[in-house]
């Protein structure tokens, strides 16, 4: 009995010594009981505070720990996971506790390890490598249109002339000058020119002058500035208007197809000594006067004289002042009918003309 009660107390021993002095076993399972007097609510825990976004809260609470880890405050850590990423918190605790369950801050702690779900940071790019791309990109794109512009204007079947029209004209005939324009046929009416057309012009003593204007898509307006007739020259059975150069410009076969004066001498007179002096003087004259005379003369380059449809006679003088002479005449030419009727109109001194 005695040996039995001694055993009973060796082990009641045992066992309250064992309970009492083994503190290492108590820090290897810990319990809630555990936690050391003073302890207060403020540092109960550690706490590490993340952006609220995207994160997740795992609380490490000391009956979860694993064997062998030495006890202490509970540590709540936060990570942020991507959406749908298994929770391994407690997996990355335990294999983060070493030997002894000691670390450096005395506590459990939970490292991150690098995943596939991880974001990378992009830096945003600079804005003058940004605007240098935008400049690079818009000549190249400026460029290519450039180009389609180009092909389309110059080589396009689309703006092909393929409808000439003339107008103008009144010495030259129509047919004749779209006769003589018809190599412009066909051609892009981006490459025709006022020069183009004028030169296939150019052997016509009426032109004086072209202009071309397009008419998308396939229409040509060519206008032609003609030379001006200042009178007639008799040759043969025919008449020759001419400017005031003496250039040939058509041929009549009435004299009364025309209202121009008639220079004496035919054809010859271009080469007289007073001819540019007379043409001077009709070119002067306004068209409305000019449709008046019959013909002109000159003796001398003092001595030009105009002979008027109804027999008046007009004597000039010189070509000097031809400008004021010609204002005279037409004012004279507008006065009522004298009576007796005018024959002479003098109007060598333009500021005091004189009638007789």
């Amino acid at each position: 009995m005695a040996g039995s009660a001694g055993g009973v107390g060796a082990a009641e021993a045992s066992s309250g010594s064992s309970g009492a002095a083994n503190p290492a076993a108590e820090d290897s399972f810990p319990t809630k009981a555990a936690k050391p007097a003073g302890t207060s609510a403020a540092n109960s825990a550690k706490v590490q505070v993340l952006p609220a976004e995207g994160a997740q809260v795992h609380e490490l609470r000391p009956e979860t720990w694993p064997a062998g880890v030495r006890t202490g405050d509970p540590v709540i850590t936060a990570t942020r996971e991507a959406p749908g990423t298994p929770d391994r918190t407690q997996d990355r605790a335990a294999g983060s506790a070493t030997p002894g369950g000691s670390s450096a801050a005395g506590s459990i702690s939970a490292e991150k390890t690098p995943d596939a779900d991880a974001s990378i940071l992009a830096f945003p790019e600079p804005p003058a490598r940004r605007r240098r791309r935008y400049v690079l990109a818009g000549a190249g794109t400026a460029v290519v249109l450039l180009a389609a512009l180009f092909a389309v204007l110059f080589f396009s079947p689309a703006l092909a002339l393929k409808n000439l029209q003339v107008q103008g004209n009144s010495l030259l005939s129509s047919e004749e000058a779209q006769s003589a324009l018809s190599p412009l046929m066909g051609q892009p009416l981006t490459l025709i020119s006022d020069a183009d057309a004028a030169e296939l012009l150019a052997d016509r003593p009426e032109v004086e002058s072209v202009e071309v204007a397009a008419v998308p898509p396939s229409d040509l307006v060519v206008t032609i500035r003609e030379r001006t007739p200042v009178a007639v020259l008799q040759n043969g059975r025919e008449f020759l208007l001419i400017d005031e150069s003496g250039r040939q410009l058509a041929a009549v076969g009435e004299r009364g197809a025309v209202a121009l004066p008639l220079i004496d001498g035919g054809t010859e007179a271009v080469n007289s000594e007073v001819f540019p002096t007379v043409a001077a003087v009709l070119a002067a004259l306004p068209a409305n006067v000019l449709a008046l005379l019959d013909h002109a003369s000159a003796e001398t380059v003092d001595s030009v004289e105009l002979k008027l449809a109804n027999g008046q006679t007009v004597f000039w003088g010189s070509a000097e002042a031809s400008v004021a002479k010609a204002r005279a005449l037409e004012a004279l030419l507008l006065m009522p009918p004298a009576d007796p009727p005018v024959t002479v109109f003098d109007v060598s001194t333009p500021n005091r003309p004189v009638t007789r």
